[in-house]
């Protein structure tokens, strides 16, 4: 589906989200995470053995809220999602550093280390629904 020019400019803004991904046995297990936009996509840097990966890796659906910053408006989508390759030191500065600028995300980087790259989450929404998005 394509994403209306209002949902991804609410989605440009360094908001967080609520992904939700399927146990076993159906019952959905929620993360708050960083995201960022990719045309009508979204990606996520995930530890690569963590329990959202497996989840996914076993079924691919997810589902996403964005919340705005006072609550007041979100966006949520269904789809499915991909493990898609590896998240390179230079993406990963780039998400942080949506959240704390480039200085906070050098800073988070270098006192976070990780052992090996995160795990690129690649998330194709199939339905949107929308409340109070700005214009």
């Amino acid at each position: 589906m394509r994403l209306t020019e209002a949902q991804r400019a609410f989605l440009d803004r360094p908001l967080h989200a609520v992904v939700a991904t399927l146990r076993r046995d159906g019952t959905a297990v929620q993360s708050v995470v960083w995201y960022a936009r990719d045309g009508d996509e979204l990606w996520l840097s995930v530890a690569p053995d963590s329990v959202k990966v497996a989840h996914l890796r076993r079924d691919p659906r997810v589902a996403v809220l964005v919340l705005g910053a006072d609550g007041g408006a979100y966006l949520a989508l269904e789809g499915t999602a991909t493990v898609a390759g590896e998240v390179g030191a230079a993406e990963r500065l780039a998400l942080v550093g949506r959240y704390l600028g480039e200085a906070g995300a050098r800073a988070f980087v270098a006192q976070n280390p990780l052992p090996r790259p995160n795990a690129r989450v690649r998330i194709r929404p199939t339905r949107a629904v929308e409340y109070n998005l700005p214009a």
